[in-house]
């Protein structure tokens, strides 16, 4: 999102209609998000939705010419 939108609860909004939809449009049993452990507005994002931290994987991502770490977070469906 362009930073000039960024704080202004947009993602939070989108986030709670992915949620309804996949627990109750698709009854997923759980949702995962692939992060980049330093993007601390979606870890804190996931967190306040209820995202659970579920793994660190060391540098298994390629992207712009350097490797880079993964955090995955999840939530289950209640």
């Amino acid at each position: 999102m362009h930073p000039d939108f960024h704080g202004r609860g947009f993602m939070s909004e989108a986030m709670d209609v992915v949620l309804e939809y996949g627990f109750n449009k698709m009854k997923l049993h759980s949702i995962e998000a692939h992060v980049h452990p330093d993007n601390n507005a979606s870890i804190n994002l996931l967190q306040k939705k209820g995202f659970m931290k579920e793994a660190f994987f060391k540098e298994n991502v390629f992207f712009n010419g350097k490797f880079s770490d993964t955090a995955v977070y999840s939530i289950l469906n209640k």
